[in-house]
């Protein structure tokens, strides 16, 4: 099945050539609108797999839209533009453009200036991935240890001995370790707060 298109063009141009060399490669112009709200409500459905935009103008609009798409479901967009401000052009790259092209729009040129943004926009997403698996890995780690010392207090147990009976327990309820440290976390900080509560209040 070949990749779907979204062609949203704001300029006077119909673009017919555009659409004709692409309909003979691998990728399928499936909607063409002038209507900002068509392409996030095409990209976030999932009913596209590429955003090519075609504009002269309303760069806010357009970029903020880029913006919403990257946050729920990203796709590569491509602009097309003669636009060459540098703050334009960075705050393109902000929002999450694949790829900004000036003054370059050309029938034959289309097909690999799609398929650079493309496979560029695969590899940012790739490292994306990777950054948040990191991220994520820290964070689970931090809350292992953190319920760890919880235990080594509680049971007066060393560190070893203590992530042993957490790897145990989780083993046993058939949860991750990760999981487990949450539950101990919250069981302690509820434990805290009752402590805290039957306390009679000093009087001086």
């Amino acid at each position: 099945m070949k990749p779907k298109v979204l062609l949203f063009n704001s300029t006077a141009d119909d673009l017919l050539d555009v659409q004709a060399h692409l309909s003979e490669s691998i990728y399928e112009v499936t909607a063409v609108t002038s209507q900002l709200s068509d392409i996030s409500r095409a990209a976030i459905s999932g009913s596209v797999d590429i955003v090519m935009a075609v504009t002269e103008k309303r760069f806010d609009q357009l970029f903020s839209c880029i913006q919403q798409i990257n946050q729920q479901n990203p796709v590569p967009v491509i602009v097309f533009t003669y636009e060459d401000s540098r703050d334009v052009i960075e705050l393109a790259i902000k929002v999450g453009v694949s790829a900004y092209i000036v003054d370059g729009l050309q029938a034959k040129r289309i097909v690999s200036i799609i398929d650079t943004a493309c496979f560029r926009f695969n590899e940012q997403q790739l490292v994306k991935k990777e950054l948040e698996k990191t991220k994520n890995t820290l964070n689970e780690r931090k809350l292992i240890d953190k319920a760890k010392g919880i235990v080594m207090q509680r049971s007066n147990i060393n560190e070893n001995d203590a992530y042993k009976a957490m790897r145990k327990m989780a083993m046993d309820k058939n949860i991750k370790l990760v999981e487990l440290s949450k539950s101990i976390i919250s069981a302690s900080e509820i434990l805290l707060s009752l402590i805290h509560i039957s306390e009679p209040t000093r009087r001086y």
